[in-house]
């Protein structure tokens, strides 16, 4: 765009007064407008007239253009180059936050992704990577760094970490613009389920900056993402950041309350358990606990579980006035999965997850993190929002599901003699410190 393309509009000064008294905005927000829709009509990368260009069109001061200006450069409409002037910005890319890889994204919005390698590295892991792929602090990881792009531009810079042992040879079969979401389908035969991203503003780093082609302090967003597979299990902790000029991110919301934040396969429903159902709810347990347990406990203890005891068992917890018993059924009647909860022993005043158990053959449902997620609100609303769990310490895949929804050590440790397995207390701590439960 050159000045000679703006048009000048006779008394826009006065027109801009008026318009400014009769809506209550300031002189050069009523500019921006006016600005924002020629913008809209430009492509990306045409040129802005200078301030002075636009003062002598528009009739207005070089102090209102100016503050329209920065309004529409804060915004991303506009960008500065100093020495060569300012332009119309490119389109923001509008993405969903969704479980997808970079690949399978920008192929839906009809644009060509890309990536360039930057370099494979074997190396052990820190605490904080390790913590977020299921290893332990110098267990060895695959660290991948990737230029991301699409249409040859590029947004953003990954850190991708995956556990060495278990997906060692990705790398050789992984090239510049290979999918690793579609080489661990392929070649692993891992699906990931569900993941947990965090995303927060930061300024880009020079060496950040250089790969993206952007000013060093430039706003950037950094993406953290930790994945997992169908059983739970960590699969991919990643690192990225992409270009704030480029990106912004949409999301579904609803009020708490309306619909269960996390839906149930169709046709499965949550009930209270009743006496009846202890025999399903021992097929269950026994279930689970000769296929999470393995290893864990000794074999004798896995072999020994008995359903019929069991079921007696389980028949006098549903009967008795304590812990409450919750159970998933599918359409069919069959008993998927369930849960216990109720008041804390050691403490009335928080709340205590007693059991989660999924029947082996409907893992991978969300069934636990639905269970949970209604258990957590049942004794948030009888006001014990600080709630604890015990969970066996070798039990990597329910720890890291109940990471998910904010549990953490607290420092108790226990060994039931009858199981000879250590065990670690689990709590997750309310920020609501007027509620009934928190301490």
């Amino acid at each position: 765009m050159t000045a000679a393309e703006v048009p000048a509009v006779e008394g826009y000064g006065e027109l801009l007064e008026r318009q400014s008294i009769e809506t209550g905005q300031p002189k050069y927000r009523v500019l921006r407008d006016a600005l924002l829709g020629l913008i809209r009509e430009l492509p990306p990368g045409s040129a802005v007239p200078t301030e002075r260009e636009l003062c002598e069109r528009f009739g207005v001061s070089r102090g209102t253009v100016r503050q329209a200006l920065d309004r529409l450069a804060a915004e991303q409409r506009i960008h500065r180059h100093q020495g060569k002037g300012t332009f119309v910005a490119k389109a923001k890319i509008d993405q969903v936050l969704e479980l997808t890889s970079h690949t399978e994204f920008f192929k839906a919005q009809g644009m060509e992704p890309a990536s360039r390698l930057i370099g494979v590295t074997r190396t052990l892991a820190e605490s904080d990577v390790a913590a977020m792929i299921g290893l332990q602090e110098g267990d060895e990881v695959l660290q991948i760094e990737r230029v991301r792009l699409a249409d040859d531009e590029p947004l953003g810079v990954e850190l991708l970490y995956l556990d060495a042992k278990r997906f060692d040879g990705i790398v050789a079969v992984l090239g510049e613009s290979q999918s690793v979401y579609q080489l661990l389908r392929s070649g692993f035969g891992v699906e990931l389920a569900w993941a947990e991203e965090t995303i927060e503003a930061i300024v880009a780093r020079e060496r950040e900056a250089d790969l993206l082609g952007i000013p060093a302090g430039a706003p950037v967003l950094l993406r953290c993402r930790q994945s997992f597979d169908s059983n739970g299990l960590p699969v991919e902790f990643v690192r990225s950041v992409y270009r704030a000029d480029r990106f912004r991110f949409r999301t579904r919301l609803q009020p708490v309350g309306n619909a269960p934040a996390l839906p149930l396969p169709p046709g499965t429903k949550l009930r209270l358990a009743t006496t009846a159902d202890a025999p399903g709810l021992a097929r269950v347990f026994v279930g689970a606990w000769r296929a999470g347990y393995a290893g864990i406990v000794g074999p004798s203890v896995l072999e020994g579980l008995d359903e019929e005891d069991i079921a007696d068992w389980l028949g006098n917890l549903t009967s008795s006035n304590g812990p409450t018993t919750w159970l998933a059924e599918s359409a069919a009647g069959d008993i998927l999965a369930f849960s216990r909860h109720g008041e804390d022993p050691v403490d009335s005043r928080r709340g205590h997850i007693y059991s989660l158990y999924v029947a082996p053959e409907a893992g991978g449902r969300g069934l636990a993190k639905a269970l949970l997620e209604h258990d957590l609100g049942l004794l948030a609303e009888r006001g014990l929002r600080t709630v604890t769990l015990w969970v066996f310490e070798e039990n990597r895949a329910a720890r890291n599901l109940y990471a998910s929804f904010g549990f953490v050590p607290d420092g108790g440790r226990r060994v039931e003699p009858q199981y000879g397995a250590q065990e670690i207390r689990l709590r997750r701590s309310s920020t609501d410190k007027e509620g009934a439960g928190t301490e």
